[in-house]
């Protein structure tokens, strides 16, 4: 069993100290610091992935705070440095670019995982679960297709394989639940043009594409890519979408369905919440006369007013706000900053700022990342509020797929028997 003890990050400004990369299990350096489950020490508690921290609240990807690599990577930059550590370089982000292009390029046109992903969507399940069942098919049909060889490392070349699928596998689901949401299936993945005349070149680029989003310009890309670093990783594995793929991994299942594991894991208080608040901000923003979308006070009105009649009904909920661990989740207003810097803005972006402060005045609370993901995806011109989860986990299968290999090199279940039996007591009643 792993500990999930939060460390605290370093003072504001400085790099969060670490020890030297600890030697294998399998090393003959027996001095290497070591926990009390007799295993080499960790980074983030437990894993050498990331971690949050509370003093200061902040996320870290491997020795980075994440707001560090949100705006200043692309999703293909961050996937390297998450995968590779200190070893990340502009060829191995190449190599992962191009790999992650040519697997896209096999999904426009059909899979038998989108097959069945559509056919599970059109009985009415939600796109998340139809998609997890597309992954359970696998992928076999689309890796026939692909063109060059697959990369020598098996397990990046899997999450690649599932991080091009999943929005194919999702689109494919909600088209065939709701119809008048489908995206751009037909849209060249692998890096050609698109019925946009915008080219292809980027993950985030064809997320837009897939999503069915109206805005597919340099800064709408920009604003993906930061929501797709954003989701991708950083909280370790205290997350149920990151943990779900730890848990499976270790009885012995492929990586393609510990990730279908954390498909599953999501649900209404992790990850859905962007949904509920992006239905809730279109119906807001569907209510208002076309001369308050236009002026900046109006909608500021219009969003206060909104958050009042929340606040004011008995068991009304403002989704998108709070946080299980932090107080101000830090991501929202480090991105909203860079959407500011970047131009990226409208009605949407304007009742988030409406509404965040409303929030805080009334009663102290903080947007989550779930809230900006919603505002920011209506204002790129995504209509499906399924999307707001599927941005999130589409990004998220990073993490999963990282921390599933790390914990697959560990005992199945984690430590052996006699450690087992002696930590059974010390779980706490109502831990799990």
């Amino acid at each position: 069993m792993d500990t999930v003890l939060l460390e605290a990050a370093p003072p504001a400004g400085s790099a969060p100290s670490a020890p030297a990369l600890p030697a294998s299990p399998a090393s003959p350096q027996a001095d290497a610091p070591r926990n009390f489950l007799a295993r080499p020490a960790t980074r983030h508690r437990g894993t050498d992935i990331d971690g949050a921290s509370l003093a200061p609240e902040g996320l870290w990807v491997r020795d980075r705070d994440l707001t560090e690599l949100i705006g200043s990577m692309t999703f293909e930059g961050a996937l390297t440095y998450l995968w590779h550590d200190n070893e990340a370089n502009d060829a191995r982000e190449a190599q992962i670019h191009a790999r992650l292009a040519a697997l896209a390029a096999a999904f426009p046109g059909g899979t038998a995982a989108q097959q069945i992903a559509a056919q599970m969507g059109s009985a009415g399940v939600e796109m998340v679960f139809a998609a997890a069942s597309g992954f359970l098919r696998g992928f076999d049909d689309a890796l026939a297709r692909t063109e060059g060889a697959p990369l020598d490392d098996a397990d990046l070349d899997t999450l690649l394989v599932c991080l091009a699928a999943a929005p194919a596998l999702m689109q494919a689901a909600i088209a065939a639940r709701t119809p008048e949401f489908r995206g751009d299936a037909d849209a060249d993945a692998g890096g050609g043009g698109n019925a946009n005349a915008h080219p292809v070149t980027s993950h985030a680029q064809r997320m837009l594409a897939l999503t069915g989003a109206r805005r597919r310009d340099p800064v709408a890309r920009q604003a993906m890519d930061a929501l797709l670093v954003a989701w991708h990783a950083g909280f370790g594995y205290i997350t149920p979408t990151v943990l779900a793929p730890r848990v499976a991994i270790g009885t012995g299942v492929t990586l393609t369905q510990a990730i279908a594991a954390g498909f599953m894991a999501s649900g209404p208080s992790h990850v859905g919440a962007a949904l509920e608040a992006m239905t809730w901000l279109k119906a807001l923003a569907a209510s208002l006369d076309p001369d308050t979308l236009t002026s900046p006070d109006a909608l500021h009105a219009a969003g206060a007013a909104a958050v009042d009649r929340i606040f004011d009904a008995d068991g009304a909920l403002l989704f998108g706000f709070g946080h299980p661990l932090f107080v101000a989740d830090p991501r929202p207003p480090h991105m909203r900053k860079l959407f500011a810097a970047w131009g990226f803005d409208g009605p949407y972006l304007r009742l988030f700022d409406a509404c965040c402060a409303r929030a805080h005045e009334r009663k102290g609370l903080n947007p989550n990342i779930d809230f900006l993901t919603a505002a920011a995806l209506l204002e790129l011109g995504v209509d499906a509020p399924s999307w707001g989860v599927g941005v999130g986990l589409a990004a998220r299968i990073a993490a999963m797929a990282a921390h599933a290999v790390e914990r697959r090199r560990r005992p199945a279940f984690g430590v052996n028997s006699a450690t087992a039996r002696k930590l059974l007591a010390a779980v706490p009643v109502g831990w799990l």
